[in-house]
Order: C-alpha cells, then sequence, then structure tokens
C-alpha cells in the first residue's frame, strides 16, 4: 500500500486520507479522533515537515494518542504542531497496547513498512516471513475463532470486521487475493473493484472497473471513488469519469459530497466541471448546491470554488448559502455571492437578521444600496430591520421601492408589536416619505424663473 503524502497538501486532506486508512483497517480511536483546529480552513502542511506520534494516559481519564508535525522555521528553529487527537476512555493495559498499535500504523501510513506488507509471503529457504502484531476487538477476535472453528471463507455478517482484520495482517486484500490466488471473501466483480478502491490498488481498479457493466454498480463505484481520499482516490474518480454513460443527479451530488470530504480541491473541481456533460438532465441548481456544502463543510475549500466559479453556477445555488456566509461573518464571500448574482429570493429576513447581528446597519444599507436585493412584498425584511433598530436599513428598502402604507398593513393584520425605538424608527421613516412627496407635489406645479410656484 502506498504511503500518504505529507508535505505542500492541505492539513484536511491529509486527515482525510489518513482517517480512512485507520478505518479501513479497523484502527480508528474509539472515542474521537479529531484534526487539530490549526490545520483547517485549508492550512497547508510545510514542504520539510515530517511526522510522529506520542501515546500516554490521559491527566483525569482515557489514553491519548497525539499526531505531531515538526519542520524548521525560516530562523532554522524547529516547529512542532499537533496534527489530530485520538482518544479512547479505555485505560486497560490492552487499551494502551491498541493505542500504540494506532500509532505504529499511522507512522507506517507515512514512513512506509521498510519491509514486505504481505506477510503471506515465504523467504527463499522456505521459513515463514517476519509475523505480525495484532491487537483484537471482542468482535474481531470472535471472527477470528469462528473462521478457525467453521473453516469457512465467508462470512457475511462480520463482513466489515472480516476486511479489518485481512488488511492489518495482509496490508491490501486486494494484493493479497493476486499473491496468492485465494478469495478470502466471495466477491462479484464490483465488490472487488470497490475493495480495490478501499486498498487503494489503482492498476486493480483500473481493470475491474471497465468490467463493471450495469449502471447502478458503476454509479455505486462513481461513489465509492471519489470519496476516497488521496491522490490514488483522484485517479480513480477521474477514470470512472471517462464513462460514456450519464449519471442520475442524485449520484453525481451524493459523489460531489463525498468528493468535499476528501478536502482534496482538485478532485471537487474537476468534477463540477464535468458536472454538465456527466449528468442525465441535470438541474441549474446542481453545481451551486456543490457549492454550498463545500462552503458548509470546508469553508476554505468552498470559498474558492465559489471564486473559481461562473456567475450562473453561483447565481443559482440555495439562497441558504448566504445565510451560512452570514452567521460566519464572511463579508467577503458574502459580497462575492451577491455580486455573481445569488439574492435571496422572497425572503429576505433569514439574510438580514445574521447581518445585523453581525454589522452595523450602515454596512448593512451600504449592501442594500449595492448589490443585496429585496423583494417590494417582503415586508417581513422591512420588520426584522425595525426590530434590530437598523433605520439605515429600513431606509435602503425604502429605496428599493417598498412602501410603508404596505408594510403597516401588512404589521397591523398581524398584529405586529414593536418597542419604542423600533416605533420612533417608523414614525422617523414616515416623516422622511412624507417630505419627499411635498417635494415632489411642489415640484410637479407651474414654474417660474426656475422657481416652483
Amino acid at each position: 500500500m502506498e504511503t500518504i503524502e505529507l508535505s505542500g497538501r492541505t492539513g484536511q486532506e491529509v486527515y482525510e486520507e489518513l482517517k480512512h486508512r485507520l478505518e479501513g483497517m479497523g484502527y480508528l480511536p474509539d472515542e474521537y479522533f479529531l484534526l487539530d483546529d490549526v490545520w483547517e480552513d485549508g492550512k497547508v502542511v510545510p514542504r520539510d515537515a515530517d511526522l510522529f506520534c506520542t501515546t500516554d494516559y490521559g491527566a483525569s481519564e482515557g489514553i491519548y494518542l497525539d499526531v505531531r508535525l515538526k519542520w524548521y522555521g525560516e530562523d532554522g528553529k524547529p516547529v512542532i504542531k499537533t496534527f489530530a487527537t485520538g482518544k479512547t476512555l479505555g485505560e486497560s493495559g490492552s487499551d494502551m497496547d491498541r493505542m500504540f498499535l494506532i500509532s505504529s500504523a499511522i507512522t507506517k501510513a507515512f514512513h512506509g513498512e521498510h519491509g514486505a506488507y504481505a506477510r503471506f509471503q515465504r523467504l527463499e529457504d522456505g521459513t515463514e516471513a517476519d509475523g505480525a502484531v495484532l491487537h483484537l476487538s471482542p468482535k474481531e477476535k470472535r471472527v477470528l475463532m469462528d473462521a478457525l472453528v467453521e473453516q469457512r471463507m465467508r462470512q457475511e455478517a462480520q463482513m466489515t470486521n472480516t476486511e479489518q482484520l485481512l488488511r492489518r495482517m495482509a496490508g491490501s486484500i486486494t494484493a493479497y487475493m493476486d499473491e496468492v490466488g485465494a478469495r478470502p471473501l466471495h466477491m462479484s466483480t464490483e465488490d472487488r473493484a470497490v475493495l480495490a478502491v478501499r486498498d487503494g490498488e489503482l492498476y486493480a481498479f483500473s481493470s475491474l472497473a471497465l468490467q463493471v457493466t450495469k449502471p447502478e454498480e458503476r454509479c455505486s463505484l462513481l461513489v465509492e471513488s471519489a470519496g476516497r481520499p488521496g491522490a490514488v482516490g483522484r485517479r480513480m474518480a477521474k477514470l470512472m469519469l471517462g464513462a460514456k454513460t450519464p449519471y442520475p443527479e442524485d449520484v453525481w451530488l451524493d459523489a460531489c459530497k463525498r468528493a468535499v470530504d476528501t478536502g482534496d480541491l482538485q478532485r471537487v473541481q474537476m468534477m463540477l466541471d464535468r458536472t454538465m456533460d456527466k449528468v442525465d438532465a441535470p438541474s441549474p441548481s446542481l453545481p451551486g448546491e456543490v457549492l454550498q456544502y463545500a462552503y458548509l463543510q470546508n469553508p476554505a475549500m468552498g470559498s474558492e470554488l465559489i471564486r473559481r466559479a461562473a456567475p450562473e453556477q453561483v447565481a443559482a445555488a440555495p439562497s441558504k448559502l448566504l445565510c451560512a456566509a452570514a452567521y460566519a461573518r464572511d463579508l467577503p464571500m458574502l459580497t462575492e455571492l451577491l455580486q455573481k448574482g445569488l439574492q435571496p429570493g422572497d425572503h429576505a429576513a433569514p439574510l438580514l437578521l445574521p447581518l445585523l447581528t453581525a454589522y452595523d446597519g450602515q454596512r448593512v444599507a451600504h449592501l442594500l444600496k449595492d448589490s443585496l436585493r429585496v423583494r417590494p412584498e417582503d415586508y417581513d425584511a422591512m420588520n426584522v430591520c425595525l426590530r434590530e433598530h437598523a433605520s439605515a436599513a429600513a431606509e435602503a428598502l425604502l429605496g428599493q421601492g417598498m412602501k410603508l402604507d404596505g408594510y403597516l398593513a401588512w404589521a397591523a393584520e398581524r398584529g405586529t408589536m414593536l418597542d419604542n425605538r423600533a416605533r420612533e424608527i417608523l414614525e422617523e421613516l414616515k416623516l422622511q416619505q412624507d417630505q419627499a412627496h411635498s417635494v415632489q407635489q411642489q415640484g410637479s406645479g407651474p414654474v417660474l424663473g426656475g422657481m416652483s410656484l
């Protein structure tokens, strides 16, 4: 199995690939395994960084595994930052052994085995290759005992545990099958292709994928490959894009979301670029839904995708994307979305509320005058401005064509109650409107010497 490339990639992308590998081996710590927030928002791992792990009992409970990165700064001094942390609540000797084995698996994932991973091979003199140190959970022990007692190769009910156990012993189930000609699991061509994805066996996958012809099986393979972290997964996904038959929209959206979860910007961009020619009758909003998911799950990736996206793709995105940017207090991204044509639609109040909470009324008023459009009949938007005492924003709504009399009738019908300050703003707006009408009426009368009569 290939080692994981560390330097020059985003921390999120590296973490997703590592997590995928540990999960495939059944080696995720049982309490949690989390990326440190230092590496969120698209931060790239320095090119000379190396990785090491420490494992120890916690101060109050459990056992912790810290994955750390080390590199040298511009001043030549070493820099050490936490990359990810795993925890188990158990505190027994067996729990400690398991956490050290996970630490070993992480180290090997980046530094390699430095030897044959396929421990089923024999040496030239006929002796067995190095043994394997395994820590088995109770379920895995039962799987192994059942296999030995019943002497059978297939255990449908314990498929996941069986795969994890085999992967720990052989490194790659696909490689094991090719090497010894055995079939530890009775599988169809599709199952073998999926297994090749999980093992990261690109050569085997490229051969097997061509043999999978049923539409539903190819859909499953697309989703699986799109969600396989790492450069190998990206190449597998690219192979699936070579199919002539288009994919259903729901399958494509699922695959794009899985690609986002890998943290691989290049892969998501590749799929977005192929959306309109690889999806059967795609809706105009499909790329926008991917952009929204990316921004919610990985703001740094989502922001970059939105900056690259065509205006028509952004304009067709769900309006909730605007609210997400507002709640994140991401004014540059909110401005980008508005300038590319995304608008709140019939109901602007859900957007105005977080905006007025995060920013002063003058800034929101500037957005309303510049690019944020509110429908004249959206009186709930005016109600939010009044309740938040945002007089400038309320005035900007009137400037967009909203009628104050219409709002008053709407509020009276619903029994809307306003506090004293909101009523004062309302009176000021009425006074300004009356004065404006008076000036207009004067301006429409007879004119003598440039003066209205």
